[in-house]
């Protein structure tokens, strides 16, 4: 893994970050209660990670081999919790971090830490080291992945040009990610359901890199405004008046990050749910209009969505 190389540990190193899930670093629960007898132990081995601007981003605590277990690496973070503003918890691991007497430190770039952790919890999910007792068996990669689809959303990108850093978000399983990579994009592709991306994951048609199991009303507390000159999101649904709230939080929080002049591309099966988002969009100031894309089979992105901030 890619967090081996910045710390220059060999690959059958163990290496641990604390927390549940990539989400979960954002409040570091558990972090703050482990960094707290960290702070009390005198005999504790630690080293510090420094980002490029010299800011104590991690810390790593060396545990030997015992006769309970083998020797491990746990690291500790505040990255997340400080994007894109300084968090509660943020600030108190900093404060923690000030009072450790750190062996050595390791000086590396920000984004690349980032990137090491999103991979670390994708290859921790498709590993099922973070569900446990999970007994979802891989099906197999034709019940999965549609080729009619693929086809059809080849289609839509090449007719409208996506451009710059793009973010797909409801990615599911990758079945529209597939055809994003075929045309040479490279999204970071964010769903809320764990199951489904690590499917993706099993199949390689997700980029353990570049996906996050998040919840996409809750965008902007992870990604900087304006971070992405494209968003994308692929047979959206199912929306209804009942639950078009949640939707339109998705829709807000998708502004938020989108760039000023930015390119917004969204697919439905049905035209009310494409007329809600619409209406959610257009009071977040997205200018566009909605596109009947229907091909007589009623299945998959027939009507689309195009705005621009």
């Amino acid at each position: 893994m890619l967090i081996h190389n910045i710390l220059g540990l060999e690959t059958t190193d163990n290496i641990y970050f604390i927390e549940e899930s990539y989400a979960s670093m954002k409040n570091n629960t558990l972090t703050l209660q482990y960094l707290e007898n960290i702070r009390d132990d005198p005999d504790a081995e630690v080293s510090g990670i420094k980002d490029e601007k010299g800011n104590i981003i991690g810390i790593v605590l060396f545990s030997p081999e015992s006769d309970e277990e083998e020797e491990f690496h746990a690291i500790f973070t505040n990255i997340i919790s400080s994007r894109p503003v300084p968090n509660q918890s943020s600030r108190i691991f900093s404060e923690i971090a000030r009072d450790l007497k750190f062996d050595k430190f390791y000086t590396i770039n920000s984004n690349e830490f980032n990137t090491a952790i999103i991979e670390y919890y994708s290859i921790s999910l498709v590993n099922r080291q973070l569900c446990e007792n999970c007994h979802i068996p891989k099906e197999p990669y034709n019940m999965v992945y549609i080729e009619s689809r693929n086809a059809r959303l080849k289609d839509i990108l090449d007719k409208y040009k996506l451009k710059g850093d793009i973010l797909e978000i409801c990615c599911g399983n990758g079945m529209s990610t597939l055809p994003l990579h075929r045309a040479g994009y490279d999204p970071m592709a964010i769903d809320n359901d764990k199951c489904q991306i690590c499917q993706g994951f099993e199949h390689d048609v997700l980029d353990p890199k570049r996906t996050i199991v998040l919840d996409a009303t809750r965008i902007s507390e992870f990604f900087e405004p304006n971070a992405f000159d494209t968003i994308v999101g692929f047979m959206l649904g199912t929306i209804y008046s009942f639950n078009k709230s949640l939707w339109e939080n998705m829709m807000a929080e998708a502004v938020r990050v989108l760039k000023p002049g930015g390119m917004i591309l969204l697919t439905v099966n049905k035209k009310e749910e494409i007329e809600i988002l619409q209406n959610a969009l257009e009071k977040n100031g997205i200018h566009g209009s909605s596109i009947d894309n229907m091909d007589g089979k009623g299945i998959y992105d027939q009507w689309l969505y195009l705005g621009t901030k």
